[in-house]
């Protein structure tokens, strides 16, 4: 499981390099991240540690 300011790297979908986790879903099925001053959402089994 990924916790707020972890960096992370995508496994699939567009490849932005290293983003930093910005929030959790309550489910914990979709990590919110930032990146280049986007802020975007992701599935969670879509994202690995940096």
């Amino acid at each position: 499981m990924f916790a707020e300011e972890d960096r992370v790297v995508a496994t699939k979908g567009i490849e932005l390099g290293e983003m930093v986790v910005t929030g959790i879903s309550s489910g914990g099925f979709y990590i919110h991240v930032k990146v280049d001053g986007m802020t975007l959402t992701y599935p969670a089994q879509d994202l690995k540690k940096a």
